[in-house]
Parts: structure tokens; C-alpha cells; sequence
């Protein structure tokens, strides 16, 4: 297995939670879908307009799986965004809260002809649509690592990257550690229904998580370059 790698980052960013109303709060790291919409700015897959997904099917039918990792310590902060009404002219002022100076890592496989398309944008330095951390202001920065070998993994390990639990994930609760769950979405259908969730675990100063017990619809695998090595999951 061949996985993808870049390093992703902006001045703010913004996943917002979709329960949430008076108020938009964020979640601390880019759900899964959101990754998918990056990975389709980079490459030029159209989202298929609003209330559409056309995304996910491209990616799915080319077996993607996407791993992320947090390499900046998790702040956040809240201001105040205006927002202007079409129909009448006037604006309101919304308190949207924000992922402070926010850095990811992102890991990308799937179909040889998937990787190709992505690795002769990001080798480059092209995207095909202006790449953001959630919503368009935060525009980002795509700083492409490389293309490395994959070694699958199974038992208890320590994990860089965040922890997918689905249903049965287990980790170890260790202290010293700021470990924080947050419940994300993890496919979506072409009218944009989520067809599945998991809880997602990380922790926020960017150290190792202990997993006991990965799930079944999570590949664990650990990538090595000439002076590092990372164990990653993917989903």
C-alpha cells in the first residue's frame, strides 16, 4: 500500500458542528468529509452544488481511505463574522469559534489512478480550486511530504495520528495526556445524508495515543521515510 502525504495549515480554522445554532462552534480537527472536500479542491472533483455531494461517490468508488494528524497544539478562539442578507440588504454580525493557527497532516490511498491525480497536483504545487480549512475566508497552505510505503499493523500500539473508536475501538486513558472525543461524520450519500459516524479521539499538544484495540473498518498501518517513522489510521 502507497499513502500520500501533506501537511496542510492556515490562520484559522473552521469545521462547524452542525447541531449548533445561535452560535457556530467548531470541531478540533477536519471530520473526514471535510477531508474528502479538500481532496476534491486539490484535484478539481466538483462538489455537485449546494445540498449535493458528488465527492464522495468519486472517492469512494476509488477506495479512498484518508488518516489526519495533528502537528500544532489545538487552541481555539470566537469573533464575530457579518454575514449579509441577499434578499434585504441588511447583515448580522455571528459568533463563529475558530481552530487557532491550525496544522494537519493528511494522509490519502486508494486506486492507483486516485494517487495519480493527486501526487501530480501536490508534486507541483497546483490545485485545481482554492484549498480552505472549512469555510472559504481561511484559505490554507499545502505543503506536500511525499509518497512512502505502508506497512499494515495490528495489536496495541502507540498511534500520531487521531484514533477512529467506531463501535469497538479501545485506547488506554493514560495521564498527562489532554485526550478529547468528538463525534464526526464519516460518509456521506450523493443528497449529503451522513450514512455513517464514529467517535474520533485526539490528543491536543500532538502526543501519541495508546491504542488497545483497533476497529475492524479502520486499516492501521505505520509509514516509514529515511529519518522518521509514523503510525497512522485510516478510515
Amino acid at each position: 500500500m502507497k499513502v500520500l502525504v501533506f501537511d496542510i495549515s492556515s490562520d484559522y480554522a473552521h469545521f462547524r458542528k452542525p447541531y449548533t445554532t445561535t452560535s457556530a462552534l467548531t470541531y478540533s480537527i477536519p471530520p473526514r468529509t471535510a477531508v474528502v472536500g479538500l481532496l476534491g479542491n486539490i484535484i478539481g472533483v466538483q462538489s455537485g452544488g449546494f445540498g449535493k455531494s458528488e465527492q464522495s461517490s468519486y472517492f469512494e468508488n476509488r477506495g479512498l481511505k484518508t488518516g489526519v494528524r495533528i502537528t500544532s497544539p489545538i487552541g481555539k478562539t470566537t469573533f464575530n463574522l457579518k454575514y449579509l442578507h441577499t434578499k434585504s440588504g441588511g447583515s448580522i454580525l455571528v459568533p463563529v469559534e475558530c481552530v487557532v493557527s491550525p496544522k494537519y497532516r493528511i494522509y490519502a490511498t486508494g486506486s492507483s489512478e486516485l494517487l495519480s491525480a493527486l501526487r501530480g497536483k501536490l508534486e507541483n504545487h497546483e490545485t485545481y480550486f482554492t484549498p480552505c480549512l472549512g469555510i472559504s475566508e481561511f484559505i490554507a497552505s499545502i505543503d506536500y511530504i511525499g509518497e512512502f510505503e505502508a506497512e499494515e499493523m495490528n495489536g496495541e500500539v502507540l498511534i500520531d495520528s487521531i484514533v477512529y473508536l467506531f463501535d469497538e475501538g479501545e485506547i488506554r486513558f493514560e495521564s498527562g495526556l489532554n485526550l478529547f472525543r468528538e463525534t464526526h461524520a464519516i460518509i456521506m450519500d450523493h443528497e449529503r445524508k451522513v450514512q455513517q459516524y464514529s467517535e474520533v479521539v485526539y490528543e491536543a499538544n500532538c502526543n501519541k495515543i495508546s491504542l488497545l484495540k483497533s476497529p475492524v473498518r479502520a486499516s492501521l498501518v505505520k509509514l516509514r521515510s529515511s529519518n522518521t517513522e509514523e503510525v497512522i489510521m485510516l478510515v
